[in-house]
């Protein structure tokens, strides 16, 4: 009689409804976890047997790889969401609780940046400019992967180059740099472009000018 009353004061009951809501929301979760591990894995594989090697020197070379990033997104999503689909399909207290510990990181990293975005924007936003604008750019031909997010980006938003100096940028690349032997000297990136389709030494041309005339400028304004 006395475990009898033990086992119904400990039991706690969970609707079934709210149980397979949870199972359901981390199954699609789980499903899209494993559907970037496989296509970051197709890219990193892909790059691989393209290039030879992947550089993984720093943190700015992970952050730029977009299949290492697909990956570890991909890897951490899947574990969380299979926590929370076995925790809740099974009321396994172990991994609901390990999936609440997630989420309740990822809640507290999430306000972290927005609020240092809040409070401190322009120090957030000179920080990443400086810390990953010159990354970028000067990888633009190293990464097939980063070139072509870059070429979506620049052309989606219709923009170019990726701080306040615009074009200028690109300036910083060794194919578009003035002091080049490319062809492609004082240039940009055909996404730059309005229309793609037609680059010819006139874009080249007027890159040339309008750099120069924007350097002159500057220089009149010191003097």
């Amino acid at each position: 009689m006395m475990n009898n009353r033990r086992r119904s004061n400990n039991f706690t009951y969970v609707s079934s409804c709210v149980k397979y809501m949870i199972f359901m929301l981390n199954f699609v979760f789980w499903l899209f976890g494993g559907l970037l591990i496989g296509v970051g894995l197709y890219a990193f594989v892909d790059k691989w047997q393209a290039t030879g090697s992947v550089r993984v020197e720093n943190v700015y070379d992970v952050v730029l790889n977009i299949s290492l990033v697909m990956l570890i997104a991909g890897g951490v999503v899947f574990v969380v969401s299979f926590a929370g689909c076995v925790g809740a399909l099974r009321e396994n207290t172990c991994l609901l609780k390990f999936y609440s510990l997630c989420l309740l990181v990822f809640f507290l990293l999430e306000m972290g940046v927005a609020i240092v975005g809040f409070v401190f924007p322009h120090t957030l936003q000179s920080l990443l400019e400086e810390s990953f604008t010159d990354k970028i750019i000067q990888t633009y031909r190293e990464d097939p992967d980063l070139q072509n997010f870059i070429d979506f980006g620049q052309q989606e938003f219709k923009c170019c180059g990726l701080s306040q100096e615009g074009y200028l940028d690109w300036g910083k690349n060794e194919y578009f740099n003035c002091t080049s032997p490319s062809v492609e000297r004082c240039g940009v990136p055909f996404s730059c472009c309005i229309n793609a389709t037609d680059i010819s030494v006139r874009t080249l041309l007027y890159s040339y000018i309008k750099s120069n005339i924007k350097k002159q400028l500057k220089t009149i304004q010191i003097i």
